[in-house]
C-alpha cells in the first residue's frame, strides 16, 4: 500500500510540475506592454501627458536614449507646464486607434511687450511669458516628484495619474533625447504556474518519503529468522468450488469491506482528482491572455466637492527631499564659510544672519557658529494651497532624542517655477508654543493678505506693533493685544534689556535703539479658526556715541569682530536682525497674539 501511495505521490508530482513549466515555458507572454517613439524636432525638452502615461493600467516605466545626458522627471501637469513656460517643447501623443505613439512641437507664446496691440487696437491680452530663462537644465529642480539624471539610457518608474506629466531633456541646451519608450508590466499571464511547481516539488518530496518508508518497512518485515527446530506448518483450508449453473461464469465476489478498501480507493482516486485540479486552475487564464486586458477601477466617491480646489504647494515626500537638499547645502555652506553656497538655499532674514557669522567667524575662531539647520523628524508641515507662484511651505523640525539641536521652524519661499525653494526664515520655537490646528498637509491652507483686516492686527504691521513693545514694554500701545506669559525675547532684547545698557554705558556716551523693517517680507498661512501663522522679520539698530570731545567709544564682542575696529571717536552701530513667528487670531477673538519662535542675531555693524 505505502508503495501505491509514494507511486501516486510521483505521478501527481509529475502532473503538476509539467502543468507549471508548460506555462512558463510557451504560455507565459511578454512581461511588459512597451511603446515608442522616436522624436525628430530640435526641441530641448520633451512631454509626456497624464493620458498617455495612463493608457495602460500599471505602473510606468519611462525609457529614453539617444543622447549623451539624459533627464527624466515628472511631476503634476500644471508645475509642468508652469516650468516649461517660455520654452519650445515636443509632446508626445497616443492613438488610441491605432495603438501607436506620436510627437508634436509646441511652440511657446511670444513675450508681450508694451508695443503688442491687438486687432482693434487695445493692448494684446493674454499671459506675459518671460523672453528669456536663466535656468533652463530642469535637473535638481523641486517642482518634480521623482527624477533621474543618467549617461546614454535612462529609464524612470514611476506611478504617475491623470494629473501629472513626465518632462525630458538633456542639459536644456541640447535636443532632447529622440528616443522615447513608454512601458506597462503586464499582469502574470499564468498566475499558477509557481503554485503547480511549488505544489509538485512538495509531493516530489513527499514521495521520496514515502518510498524511504515504504523500503524500510519492506526491509524490516523481511527481518531475522526464527532459529532452533522448523516444524511443519499447517496445511491451508482447500478452496471451496465455484459452482456452475448451466455455464462457466464464476460468481461475483462481493466488494471489499473495510478500512483496507477506503485505503485503496484513495489511492485510486488521488490521480484523476489531482489531474482534474491542476487542468482546473490551468483553465483560469488570466485576462491579459485573450485580449482583453482591463483593469477594473475601484469604486470611489464622485463628489465634486474640492474637485477645483487649488493642491498643496509641495507634498510631503517632496517637502522631505527639499529639507534634504536644504540642509547639506547649508551645511556645506557652514563648514566653508561660505555665504554664495549657503545663498543657494537661503535668502532674506535667514541669509542675512549666517552671513554675518560667517564673516565673524573667518576673523575670529572663537565666535559661535549658528545652529545647524536639520532635515529631520519633520514634526509639522503647513504647504500654502495654490497653483501660482510666489508660493510658500512652513515646517518644523524636532529630534526629541537629540537635544543639542533646537526645535527648528522654516519658512520657505518659491519665487518662480524654475527656482528653487529658499529658507527665508529660520527660527527655534519657543519651548511651550501652542499652535492652532491648521488644515492636512494634503489640504495645504490659503494665504492670508498681508494688509488682511480679518486679523486682531494686519500682519504687515505686525513687526513694527511687536517691535514697539521691546521699545516701551507694557507702556506700549500695543502691548494688550501680546501675550506675553511665554515670550522669553522680551526677557532677552526687551525694555529692561535697554535700561541696562543705558545704565551701564557711564555718562561719556550715549546709546540709542531704533527699528527699520527686515528684509523678510510677511509670510501668512491661514489656520482651521480662520486666524493665521504670521512670520516677519524686524531690524533693531544699536548705536553708541560719545557724549564729551575727546571721548572714544570701544566696541566689544561680536560688534568688535564685524565691524574691524577696536574703537571710534565717532560712535559704532550694531544691526541685529530678528525673525518673528506669531499665532495670529481672527478680528474679534478673545485670544491674544502668541509668540510662537524667534531668532536674532548680529547682522551688520560698522563705525561712524
Amino acid at each position: 500500500m505505502r508503495f501505491i501511495v509514494a507511486i501516486g505521490a510521483f505521478v501527481l508530482a509529475a502532473v503538476l510540475l509539467g502543468t507549471g513549466f508548460t506555462q512558463k515555458i510557451f504560455f507565459s507572454g511578454p512581461e511588459f506592454a512597451a511603446l515608442s517613439e522616436t522624436v525628430d524636432s530640435q526641441a530641448a525638452y520633451t512631454v509626456i501627458n497624464g493620458d498617455v502615461l495612463n493608457s495602460n493600467p500599471g505602473l510606468q516605466t519611462v525609457t529614453v536614449s539617444g543622447s549623451e545626458v539624459g533627464f527624466i522627471g515628472y511631476g503634476r501637469t500644471a508645475d509642468v507646464l508652469a516650468w516649461l513656460q517660455g520654452s519650445d517643447y515636443t509632446t508626445i501623443t497616443y492613438d488610441t486607434k491605432t495603438n501607436v505613439l506620436g510627437s508634436q512641437l509646441v511652440v511657446s507664446a511670444p513675450a508681450a511687450t508694451e508695443g503688442d496691440t491687438g486687432a482693434s487696437g487695445s493692448p494684446a491680452q493674454g499671459p506675459t511669458v518671460p523672453a528669456a530663462n536663466s535656468i533652463v537644465n530642469p535637473a535638481g529642480s523641486d517642482l518634480w516628484l521623482g527624477e533621474r539624471v543618467g549617461q546614454n539610457d535612462v529609464s524612470l518608474p514611476m506611478n504617475a495619474d491623470a494629473s501629472m506629466s513626465v518632462i525630458i531633456a538633456s542639459d536644456g541646451v541640447a535636443n532632447a533625447p529622440a528616443k522615447v519608450s513608454v512601458s506597462w508590466p503586464i499582469p502574470n499571464q499564468t498566475p499558477f504556474a509557481n503554485v503547480f511547481i511549488i505544489a509538485g516539488g512538495i509531493f516530489l518530496v513527499a514521495g521520496l518519503l514515502l518510498l524511504m518508508w515504504a523500503l524500510t518497512k519492506l526491509k524490516n518485515q523481511n527481518g531475522p529468522k526464527r532459529r532452533g527446530r522448523v516444524t511443519r506448518m499447517p496445511r491451508a483450508p482447500k478452496p471451496q468450488k465455484l459452482s456452475q449453473r448451466g455455464g462457466s461464469s464464476s460468481r461475483i465476489l462481493p466488494p471489499v469491506k473495510g478500512r483496507r478498501a477506503l485505503q485503496n480507493r484513495a489511492a485510486l482516486l488521488a490521480i484523476p482528482l489531482g489531474l482534474t485540479f491542476a487542468l482546473g486552475l490551468a483553465s483560469c487564464a488570466s485576462p491579459y491572455q485573450t485580449g482583453q486586458g482591463e483593469m477594473t477601477p475601484t469604486p470611489t466617491s464622485t463628489a465634486p466637492a474640492g474637485e477645483d480646489a487649488p493642491l498643496p504647494d509641495v507634498s510631503e515626500a517632496q517637502l522631505t527631499r527639499i529639507l534634504a537638499r536644504v540642509s547639506e547645502a547649508v551645511a556645506s555652506a557652514d563648514k566653508d564659510l561660505d555665504p554664495a553656497v549657503a545663498a543657494t538655499r537661503l535668502v532674506g532674514p535667514a541669509l542675512e544672519i549666517r552671513a554675518a557669522n560667517y564673516t565673524m567667524r573667518a576673523a575670529d575662531s572663537n565666535v559661535a557658529a549658528l545652529p545647524v539647520i536639520p532635515a529631520s523628524p519633520v514634526t509639522f508641515v503647513m504647504p500654502q494651497a495654490t497653483t501660482s507662484w510666489p508660493r510658500y511651505v512652513t515646517a518644523v523640525i524636532q529630534d526629541p532624542t537629540d537635544t543639542t539641536i533646537p526645535t527648528t521652524g522654516l519658512v520657505l519661499v518659491q519665487q518662480s517655477p524654475r527656482e528653487n525653494y529658499h529658507v527665508e526664515y529660520a527660527l527655534v520655537l519657543e519651548p511651550k508654543a501652542v499652535v492652532p490646528e491648521i488644515a492636512p498637509a494634503t489640504a495645504g491652507s490659503a494665504e492670508v493678505a498681508a494688509d488682511s483686516k480679518l486679523l486682531l492686527l494686519q500682519p504687515n504691521q505686525l513687526a513694527a506693533a511687536y517691535g514697539d513693545i521691546l521699545m516701551k514694554g507694557d507702556g506700549s500701545a500695543y502691548a494688550g493685544l501680546f501675550d506675553g506669559a511665554a515670550d522669553s525675547l522680551r526677557a532677552q532684547i526687551g525694555l529692561p534689556y535697554k535700561d541696562a545698557k543705558r545704565a551701564a554705558i557711564g555718562d561719556k556716551a550715549s546709546i540709542e535703539f531704533t527699528q527699520v523693517p527686515g528684509s523678510g517680507i510677511p509670510i501668512s498661512l491661514a489656520t482651521n479658526d480662520s486666524g493665521a501663522i504670521v512670520t516677519v522679520s524686524l531690524n533693531e539698530n544699536e548705536t553708541v556715541r560719545p557724549t564729551e570731545a575727546g571721548a572714544i567709544v570701544n566696541a566689544e564682542g561680536q560688534t568688535k569682530v564685524l565691524a574691524g575696529i577696536s574703537t571710534s571717536g565717532s560712535g559704532i552701530e550694531s544691526t541685529y536682525g530678528i525673525q518673528l513667528s506669531f499665532y495670529v487670531p481672527p478680528l474679534g477673538s478673545t485670544e491674544k497674539i502668541r509668540l510662537l519662535g524667534f531668532s536674532q542675531g548680529l547682522i551688520a555693524a560698522r563705525g561712524l
